[in-house]
């Protein structure tokens, strides 16, 4: 008799087992679909993000008076003259007397640059893009 017991609780208390890991591991597949599915649309999400930026800097790479280009120009400009003037001042003593801003002097020279920089380094990609990625011309 206690064997049939046995029999009987080990039985149904394995099924229950058994069905309750498989709910679980249908659970976990499911939220793992899901999360798949959801990197999927981001993924598609920023190559469209990338394609509409790329379509913007195209169709103002044509115009001189882009706002990219303006921004730059805004910073560049003044900052250029500024420089320039404390060269020249320095060089032939014209007695300007302009002020030396150390934090122009330091961060200027490091962002014009880094401008100079990311313009050639674009110049010389669109270069070897126009060859066809050939080395050497």
């Amino acid at each position: 008799m206690m064997a049939l017991l046995l029999k009987f609780l080990s039985g149904a208390l394995l099924d229950r087992l058994l069905s309750h890991m498989e709910r679980r591991l249908d659970s976990a597949t499911e939220r793992e679909r899901i999360g798949a599915e959801l990197a999927a649309e981001e993924i598609k999400g920023e190559i469209a993000a990338r394609s509409e930026a790329r379509k913007v800097l195209l169709a103002e790479a044509d115009h001189f008076f882009s706002a990219a280009r303006l921004g730059r120009l805004a910073f560049v400009l003044p900052l250029g003259l500024w420089w320039a003037a404390v060269c020249l001042d320095s060089v032939f003593h014209f007695g300007w007397r302009i002020s030396e801003v150390p934090v122009l002097r330091d961060w200027g020279g490091a962002i014009i640059t880094s401008l100079f920089l990311v313009d050639g380094a674009r110049g010389l990609a669109r270069g070897w893009k126009a060859q066809g990625g050939k080395a050497g011309g």
